[in-house]
């Protein structure tokens, strides 16, 4: 990613948002009616007179994988809540709109959305032209991870690093040096005990495969987004256990398909697991 730009495919995975709520069969895996009000009058437009372009199996597969990990982070957030639990970063939040969308559940969090500062920049510029005014209970981290320290620039914040918080990192590892992810599982396993960590990665067997353009990494790299980390699902476990967490535990492609797609036939089970949650 270019130091003074903002990311290329974060307003693109609003549109990919918006398509799932607009054409595909309710009930929805993610529920987002706000990421239809970031898009122009036309591109809305465009997707319900294009809506065959939204039904290739490369861009089922996409949208299908972007409204799973929401979803498996905010179940995971729920069960969280009701643990006790009342911190939330998002890390690498993107165009993320879950401070708009908050449950009754969720109404006490205290949030911290974490981005690179171009990024971030744009987001705000963003939601606030299309009258959006973020709650007072977010805050934002303009943080780039390659070059600056994540738990320094927590320490600026509000929250209380007495008690547990939730971390999702969803969308963010494929784009970070190996060097980089590492450094982030460290402070992220250096939280109170109990704290959570989801996270989405990149299947090593990914890399190589045909399904690697499916899943946007060809798409990323012609926006100057090149994915660079990869990880076998042993090796991620591992990698996590050695930084600090007690224990990591991963949304296999038998349990998502049972969980999130049971009855379905608008959009495709994932065949590859890619989500898990590190405790603490």
């Amino acid at each position: 990613m270019k130091e003074d730009q903002p990311s290329g495919t974060a307003l693109g995975v609003s549109v990919i948002r918006t398509v799932h709520e607009l054409i595909d069969n309710p009930p929805l895996i993610l529920e987002d009616p706000i990421s239809p009000r970031l898009l122009s009058k036309e591109t809305i437009e465009s997707i319900h007179r294009d809506a065959d372009r939204h039904q290739t199996p490369q861009a089922k597969g996409l949208r299908s994988h972007i409204v799973l990990r929401s979803r498996y982070a905010e179940d995971q957030l729920h069960i969280a809540a009701e643990s006790g639990i009342s911190q939330f970063i998002s890390l690498g939040a993107g165009f993320d709109t879950f401070s708009f969308r908050l449950p009754e559940w969720a109404r006490k969090f205290q949030i911290v959305e974490i981005d690179h500062p171009a990024s971030q920049k744009a987001k705000l510029e963003h939601f606030r032209r299309q009258g959006l005014q973020f709650p007072d209970n977010v805050e934002f981290v303009p943080l780039d991870l390659e070059k600056g320290d994540l738990l320094e620039s927590l320490e600026q914040t509000s929250l209380d690093f007495e008690k547990p918080v939730f971390v999702s990192c969803l969308g963010v590892l494929a784009y970070l040096s190996m060097d980089t992810v590492r450094k982030v599982f460290k402070s992220l396993a250096s939280t109170p005990s109990a704290s959570l960590l989801v996270l989405a990665f990149a299947p090593k067997d990914l890399k190589s495969s045909e399904e690697k353009s499916s899943l946007s990494a060809e798409r990323a790299a012609e926006h100057g987004e090149p994915w660079l980390t990869y990880f076998g699902i042993d090796e991620l476990k591992d990698g996590l256990i050695k930084s600090g967490f007690s224990s990591v535990s991963f949304l296999t492609a038998e349990n998502a398909a049972e969980i999130y797609y049971r009855g379905r036939t608008d959009l495709p089970a994932p065949r590859k697991t890619r989500l898990c949650t590190a405790v603490v």
